[in-house]
């Protein structure tokens, strides 16, 4: 990290998380498998607290959710299944499942993807698959990778989301400031294996708005949340599940004994459509 199917019907993450409706439901159930879940409605606190429990959300994360989160809580479950891990030679990191097809392509940082061209992607039910990187960014943290939708199990297939990106533009100031009315201050999730974890870990935290960053020679979404070496490459997601950036950097205090940052910069998922689509183009 540095630092400061075919397309078939509900394979996107098409949803619209009112912290209305999602307040009254908890995921739980999920034991062995972390995927198979029932939906029940929380009629009290004490029940929430032990379908939380039941849940392990207590345990995927040092920064943990309370159980009146249950808007964050049920993002972090369906934005877990959009980000991977992603393994090249010795080093890793996470990418974010951007098109499912007839190919799965996963963007990543081209600080972790340049090391090789293939990559070992571990999905979010643990099943692991190589990959080919299909290339980079000439100028920023992104590249990516595929893998044939028939080389991976239908498990997996049965699991895994398209991220859903909000493409906001950074590219004059009126645009940032039409950003910020909207986001500064909103709450964000944001999830990825970092060093030495295979499960994604997830820290919650809030929009503070866009700048432009010489290090990543672009406008980053910058976010005052934690995250740790290791992370990059994961997701930003906002209260309704949408994809917000990918992870690529942050500022660490001066005296820190970890490598954990306070603020964390993400790159735009605008940015990263316009580079797939180059790529995709032959352009680059």
């Amino acid at each position: 990290m540095v630092f400061r199917r075919k397309k078939q019907s509900g394979r996107h993450l098409k949803t619209q998380l009112s912290a209305g409706i999602m307040a009254g439901v908890l995921i739980t159930a999920l034991f062995y498998k972390p995927f198979r879940y029932e939906i029940v409605l929380c009629v009290s606190q004490i029940a929430a607290e032990k379908a939380a429990d039941v849940a392990r959300f207590y345990a995927v994360s040092e920064y943990g959710l309370e159980a009146e989160n249950m808007v964050m809580q049920v993002v972090y479950q369906l934005a877990r299944r959009s980000v991977v891990k992603v393994i090249v030679k010795d080093f890793t990191g996470n990418g974010i499942i951007w098109k499912i097809d007839d190919e799965i392509i996963i963007v990543s940082n081209k600080h972790l993807l340049g090391k090789d061209v293939r990559a070992e992607i571990v999905f979010c039910n643990g099943e692991t698959f190589h990959a080919d990187i299909m290339g980079y960014s000439q100028q920023y943290d992104i590249g990516f990778v595929r893998i044939a939708e028939d080389a991976v199990s239908n498990s997996v297939l049965r699991e895994i989301y398209e991220a859903v990106p909000v493409l906001y533009e950074a590219d004059s100031e009126e645009k940032r400031e039409a950003f910020a009315q909207n986001w500064v201050g909103k709450r964000i999730l944001q999830t990825g294996a970092a060093a030495g974890q295979k499960a994604a870990d997830f820290s919650l935290g809030t929009v503070s708005g866009i700048r432009f960053m010489p290090l990543f020679n672009t406008m980053v979404l910058e976010t005052d949340c934690f995250s740790r070496a290791g992370m990059s490459g994961g997701g930003v997601f906002g209260e309704d599940g949408r994809l917000l950036g990918m992870i690529s950097g942050g500022d660490v205090p001066e005296n820190a004994e970890q490598r954990v940052a306070e603020v964390t910069y993400s790159i735009p998922p605008a940015l990263i459509a316009t580079e797939y689509e180059m790529l995709t183009n032959g352009k680059e």
